[in-house]
């Protein structure tokens, strides 16, 4: 019988958890993917979704999932019995020609994500266009555990409020 990795049982609650958002329609999925990579033998989960009274311009947020090989081999071995995946929380958001914008975001994800995560921003821009395209990273610095579900599932609504509170910060 198929004994269901860590991996698989947090993709499944995250899943469940931002699926029921999009049912009562809070919240639109636009786009999911399971990668098992045979290359490196890891799985990587995402999830990406928008507040539903947005515009599809405005922020998203993915939700990425991994477990790598040694995760995995000690779990499968049962060399560990903490085997755990990284999560990482992922906002994108257009800004308009001014970078200033960045520092007032990264004080907002710090005041609902808590001052211990590492946030990283990323800016693209075409060299053609003023706009700049934000890829903001929340990181969590460890591993998250079959333990942490309860964990996982609180994350939910800080995500939805990011996606709320990063609509409005461009625009002050």
């Amino acid at each position: 019988m198929f004994d269901p990795t860590a991996f698989d049982n947090l993709k499944t609650v995250i899943e469940g958890a931002i699926y029921d958002l999009d049912l009562d329609g809070t919240i639109v999925v636009t786009d999911r993917r399971d990668w098992i990579d045979l290359a490196h033998f890891s799985r990587t989960y995402h999830i990406t979704f928008r507040m539903r009274e947005c515009e599809e311009t405005s922020a998203s947020c993915t939700v990425t999932l991994e477990m790598s090989l040694e995760q995995i081999a000690q779990e499968l071995l049962q060399k560990a019995t903490d085997a755990g995946c990284v999560l990482t929380i992922t906002f994108f958001m257009p800004i308009g020609p001014s970078e200033s914008v960045c520092p007032l975001i990264e004080e907002t994800l710090r005041g609902i994500w808590g001052e211990n995560r590492i946030i990283q921003q990323t800016l693209r821009r075409d060299y053609k266009s003023n706009n700049y395209h934000n890829e903001i990273r929340v990181q969590f610095g460890r591993l998250i555990r079959e333990e942490n579900v309860d964990d996982l599932l609180e994350m939910v609504p800080y995500m939805l409020q990011s996606l709320q509170e990063l609509q409005f910060v461009d625009r002050m």
